[in-house]
């Protein structure tokens, strides 16, 4: 059984990053995906987390299932508020990315343009990734495939910069912050060999 949910959830990372190229190939425009740096990217079994940081899954961040009161967060996440923790997930790809923030999930999203912002099919579960204040002005590309990342976890409903209200967010040091938004996508028009 868990086995068929890895591949289906492959599946459908894939199946999303597609549709995205897809997309953006056929509005004339290369996709804005680009491979996570190597110490980011996910590839096989996962290694111990280094001393000092606590491994947070997506489904620890409330308890299940939920009650009368709504999504309540888990004593495991409210514990771990402050600490450093390291988190597996995908990054939501965004036609404009926000500066100094992005958005981490545990399943392929791809978000809605300006208009849609709002109503977006964004989970309940997804954290707002902050790069480090030196980093604030700078975006990151959209990542393809799972990608893990370590920070300083905090909770609580805060209106993000976007206009989105976060519940659960993760902020970078300046090293993570540096490698994430050295990566540079294309822009260059795909249809240039037609």
């Amino acid at each position: 059984m868990r086995r068929d949910l890895r591949t289906l959830i492959g599946a459908l990372a894939l199946t999303s990053l597609g549709l995205t190229a897809m997309a953006a190939y056929a509005g004339g425009e290369q996709a804005h995906i680009a491979m996570p740096p190597a110490p980011y990217a996910v590839k096989g079994k996962m290694t111990r987390a280094p001393h000092g940081v606590t491994d947070l899954k997506f489904n620890e961040l409330f308890n299940m299932p939920v009650g009368p009161k709504g999504l309540e967060p888990s004593e495991k996440r409210t514990g771990l508020e402050g600490q450093r923790v390291r988190m597996v997930g995908y990054v939501a790809n965004a036609e404009e990315p926000s500066p100094g923030m992005f958005i981490l999930t545990p399943i392929p999203v791809v978000l809605g343009d300006e208009d849609e912002k709002l109503v977006d099919d964004l989970p309940p579960t997804a954290v707002f990734v902050h790069l480090s204040p030196a980093f604030a002005k700078k975006t990151t590309p959209n990542f393809a495939g799972l990608i893990q990342l370590t920070g300083r976890l905090e909770g609580g409903a805060k209106e993000e910069a976007d206009g989105h209200v976060s519940t659960t967010r993760l902020y970078l040091d300046d090293a993570a912050s540096k490698a994430l938004t050295r990566i540079t996508t294309s822009k260059k028009v795909a249809h240039q060999h037609r």
